[in-house]
């Protein structure tokens, strides 16, 4: 099936559309949680939800440890920037920087153990606020659809590590 023609995507998402209705919503929701979620870690520990993004995934990473490439591929929130989001980290102690120790043409980002035990608090914080702003929203069945769903929009997304 080949591309769909310009006058039939305005006929089919004219204003009102429920499918321009369910995408409004999408971003509307992500947006208002982001910034939500954001604003408590900053409350609370004055931490922002970009580093926290971070350290979670150096933290789930073998060794705790990824390329600065991969890294940049696997956070969900700005990739842009992330060189300084990593000077930030390491000059307050929670993450290093180190040659690769398969390939020293790498550079890659560790997590310290002084990030490890932030990461621990950050992580409390965050789960309880995603838990209140989310999940405690939906059922159990309509969780189970919404993670189907949204999971089809990202079902063909490379590896991260395959580019680095």
């Amino acid at each position: 099936m080949g591309p769909v023609s310009s006058a039939k995507t305005t006929e089919v998402l004219h204003q009102g559309h429920v499918g321009l209705e369910a995408w409004k919503n999408l971003l509307r929701s992500h947006s208002q949680l982001i910034q939500e979620l954001d604003e408590q870690l900053r409350e609370r520990h004055n931490f922002c939800l970009g580093d926290y993004d971070v350290l979670v995934n150096l933290a789930n990473a073998p060794g705790q440890r990824r390329r600065m490439c991969a890294l940049a591929d696997a956070v969900l929130l700005s990739p842009s920037g992330l060189s300084r989001r990593v000077d930030r980290l390491e000059h307050a102690g929670f993450v290093r920087r180190e040659r690769a120790t398969n390939d020293a043409r790498n550079i890659e980002a560790g997590l310290t153990p002084a990030g490890t035990r932030l990461l621990r608090r950050l992580r409390d914080t965050h789960l309880a606020s995603v838990k209140e702003r989310f999940v405690d929203r939906f059922s159990d069945d309509e969780l189970d659809s919404l993670r189907d769903l949204l999971g089809r929009l990202t079902a063909n997304e490379p590896i991260a590590d395959q580019r680095c």
